[in-house]
């Protein structure tokens, strides 16, 4: 697979969702009631773990917690997966800050159950669970990763950046002491720097997209590691779509075999983001 490199956010209108923009419409996120309700009739058999209560976390995206993946969880829990919780409650804090508290989560249960520990992360929780993988591949049994913009973190749609940002803002006028630790500052430098580095070659790795992604750009999840599967789901779907759910299923039942730092072999040069 072609590297796409690092596209920083080029113009207002760039992920707007307009003839032409990487994003299509946000109107197509009020699928997710349909979706739910095609789960419900076609809900797939979980993936059966590679050995009796294999662990797993299924981390959670921006402004979310783990009760918004719960059913993701319980249907892996059904299969014998050995579900934690990664303890967010929000996600809506410093990438830095809420990426430390699964950090240490992965740690603990590695220590606990002396197995390497599946991650699943469903938006901004794959950058986090890609991030880990970087960090901890002795760690890390396998990645999986959906409607993550893996390649470029801002490859988002500009109504949510904004509001990301509007969030941040607050967080910061707020809070005095998380004004060195925000999105604004130089904190998460080095979880973008990781976010960018080659996934270790012993870790099977699927980015699981949607083209119809009303929040991510698709284009952003094809991380060059990855195999990369595209789906037909909203963003908020791809917790809770029977397509997804069959897509990681076929994940964890046969992960991806690689051989190198990149399916392809080699990287492109990627330039920092900016602070």
């Amino acid at each position: 697979m072609t590297d796409v490199g690092w596209r920083p956010f080029a113009t207002p209108l760039h992920y707007l969702g307009l003839p032409g923009s990487v994003a299509p419409p946000i109107w197509r996120e009020g699928r997710i009631r349909a979706e739910l309700a095609a789960l419900r009739s076609r809900r797939p058999a979980p993936p059966v773990p590679p050995e009796p209560g294999a662990p797993v976390l299924v981390v959670p995206g921006f402004a979310a917690g783990d009760d918004r993946v719960a059913l993701l969880r319980d249907w892996l829990r059904e299969g014998g997966w050995d579900v934690r919780p990664t303890g967010i409650t929000d996600g809506r804090r410093c990438s830095s800050r809420d990426l430390a508290i699964v950090e240490e989560t992965l740690v603990r249960v590695h220590a606990e159950t002396g197995r390497p520990v599946t991650l699943v992360g469903h938006s901004r929780g794959g950058l986090f669970a890609k991030v880990l993988a970087v960090r901890h591949p002795d760690r890390v049994r396998a990645l999986v990763t959906l409607g993550a913009p893996l390649t470029d973190p801002f490859g988002i749609h500009l109504a949510v950046r904004l509001l990301t940002l509007w969030m941040a803002t607050m967080t910061r006028l707020g809070h005095r002491d998380w004004v060195r630790n925000c999105p604004f500052g130089d904190c998460c430098r080095q979880v973008h720097d990781d976010l960018l580095a080659p996934t270790p070659a012993q870790v099977p790795f699927t980015s699981i997209a949607s083209r119809s992604d009303g929040i991510v750009s698709w284009q952003a999840s094809q991380d060059p590691d990855a195999h990369c599967v595209t789906v037909d789901s909203s963003h908020g779907g791809l917790v809770a779509h029977p397509g997804v759910w069959a897509a990681i299923a076929a994940a964890l039942t046969h992960p991806p075999r690689r051989s190198g730092p990149g399916v392809s072999g080699e990287r492109g040069n990627r330039p920092s983001p900016a602070p």
